[in-house]
C-alpha cells in the first residue's frame, strides 16, 4: 500500500476519533519510516494504546499492525537487494567488453543524480553544524561505509579540533560516548542494509539532544525520524557491490565546506610538522 492509497481509504471510513486522526496525521508525514518502525515505539511517538492503533487498522481492512506493514513494506522491495540479488539480476546484461565504458557511466550519472538533488540550504547547515567550536563533532560508518568516514575523519582533523571517529564495536561504543553533550554533532553514514549499530547510535545522539547528520544511499530508511539533515547519494551499479563514488564526492564536499575555518592554518602547520618529527613521508 503506497500513502495515497492509505489516504484514500482513511478517506472512505466516515468518522475518525481524536486518536484516529493523530495516526492519520503521523502516518502520512511519516510514511516511509513505517517500514522499519517497531509496534511500541511507534505508539509511544503518537501516543496512543496499541489496542486503538489496531482497532483503526482494521477499520482498514488489516488484521492488524504487521499486515499494514508488511503491505507498506512491499512498495520499497525492489529497491532494497542485498548484493548477491542484484548481480544475479543484471550479470546477464553485462558484456565484458563494454565493463570499462559501463563503469564511466555509472559514476558520471550516480554523482550527477546525487548532485542535483542536494539542497544548498541542508549542505550549508551541515557545514554550520560540522564548524561549531562549541562541542565536538563525531563521525560513525559501518561495513562500507566506514572507509567514508576515516576519510573525513582524517581530513577534518586538519580542519578543526576534537573531531572523533567511532568505531562500530558494540563492546566499546559506550566508552566512546562517555563525554557526549547535546553541543556535540554526529555525522552518521549508513548504506542500505542498514548497520544496527550506526541505528542505535543515531537513536541514542538524537535522544540525547545532539544533531546528526546522516549520509545513506536509500530516501527510505529506519533513521529519518531521529536525523537533523540527511543526504541521499545514488549508489547503483550493474556490478556485484553497490557504487561509492557519490558517497565520496559528497565527502569531499564537505571537507570543502569545513576547510573555511579560521584555525586550519595552524592546525596544517601543526600537523605538517609532526609528519615531519615522526617521518611519516
Amino acid at each position: 500500500m503506497d500513502k495515497k492509497s492509505f489516504i484514500n481509504a482513511v478517506n472512505n471510513l466516515e468518522t475518525l476519533t481524536t486518536a484516529e486522526e493523530r495516526i492519520t496525521q503521523y502516518f502520512v508525514a511519516h510514511y516511509t519510516t513505517l517500514p522499519f518502525a517497531k509496534i511500541d515505539e511507534l505508539c509511544k511517538q503518537i501516543g496512543v494504546g496499541k489496542a486503538t492503533l489496531g482497532r483503526f487498522l482494521q477499520h482498514l481492512g488489516f488484521t492488524g499492525f504487521l499486515e499494514f506493514k508488511k503491505q507498506v513494506t512491499d512498495e520499497f522491495a525492489q529497491t532494497l537487494t542485498t548484493p548477491i540479488e542484484r548481480y544475479e539480476s543484471t550479470q546477464q546484461t553485462v558484456s565484458e567488453h563494454s565493463i570499462l565504458e559501463k563503469h564511466y557511466d555509472e559514476v558520471i550519472s550516480n554523482i550527477a543524480a546525487s548532485f542535483a538533488q542536494i539542497s544548498e540550504s541542508d549542505f550549508n547547515r551541515a557545514i554550520d553544524y560540522m564548524q561549531e567550536q562549541k562541542g565536538k563533532l563525531y563521525v560513525i560508518g559501518s561495513a562500507s561505509s566506514e572507509a567514508l568516514a576515516n576519510y573525513f575523519y582524517l581530513l577534518a582533523r586538519y580542519l578543526r579540533k576534537d573531531v572523533i571517529l567511532l568505531k562500530a564495536d558494540i563492546s566499546t561504543l559506550p566508552h566512546q560516548l562517555a563525554d557526549v553533550t547535546k553541543d556535540d554533532k554526529l555525522l552518521a553514514i549508513s548504506y542500505h542494509r542498514f548497520s544496527t549499530t550506526t541505528l542505535r547510535l543515531v537513536k541514542w545522539f538524537h535522544q540525547h539532544g545532539g544533531k546528526i547528520i546522516f549520509v545513506t544511499d536509500q530516501p527510505v530508511n529506519p533513521f529519518v525520524a531521529y536525523c537533523d539533515i540527511q543526504f541521499s547519494v545514488e549508489s547503483t551499479s550493474e556490478g556485484f557491490f553497490n557504487n561509492r563514488t557519490a558517497g565520496f564526492a559528497l565527502i569531499e564536499l564537505f571537507i570543502k565546506g569545513l576547510s573555511r575555518q579560521k584555525e586550519k592554518n595552524d592546525r596544517f602547520k601543526r600537523i605538517e610538522s609532526l609528519f615531519d618529527e615522526f617521518k611519516v613521508f
